[in-house]
This record gives structure tokens, sequence and C-alpha cells, in this order.
């Protein structure tokens, strides 16, 4: 297998601004302090926490739509009030 570049034919020039009216210079960034890492650290945690809930309650929803859908009792009365239940949930 052999590696390969090709360049396009095609060549567009296009002007930008001129050194003297646009400043290129990087732009000092601010250290982290101690308080600002404990910050970013705790929403971090919290985040994780909170989607840890949201995946629990996603699956529990799932599940409970799975029990619904399929329902171990085979008396066609229990069937039909479950369908019932069910068709409410969605309305509601």
């Amino acid at each position: 297998m052999s590696k390969r570049v090709q360049f396009s034919g095609d060549v567009a020039i296009k002007s930008t601004f001129a050194s003297e009216e646009y400043d290129r210079t990087a732009q000092e960034v601010a250290k982290l302090t101690y308080g600002d890492m404990m910050d970013l650290l705790k929403m971090k945690s919290q985040w994780r926490r909170d989607m840890e809930q949201m995946m629990t309650e996603r699956a529990n929803r799932e599940k409970q739509q799975e029990a619904l859908l399929s329902p171990q009792e085979e008396p066609h009365q229990q069937q039909q009030s479950s369908v019932f239940t069910s068709a409410q949930e969605i309305c509601t």
C-alpha cells in the first residue's frame, strides 16, 4: 500500500488583511487558580452524576415501556387495561 498526495491544479488567490491592518499576536491566557480548578472539577463531577441519573431514568422508562408492551399475564381483560393505561400515558 503506497501513500500518495495530490494537489489541485486550480489555484485561487485570496487576499487578506495586511500585517499593518491586523494584529496577529497571541493573546495572553490567564492561569487557572486553585479555586478555578476546584470549580471545574466540581462541575465535571456534577455533570457526571447528572448524566448517570438521566441514564438510570431512561433505562427505567424503557423497562416500564417494555413491560407495558409485553405483559406477563395472559388474561384478555388484563391486556386491555394495560393497553388503555399506556394510551393514557401517551396522551398526557
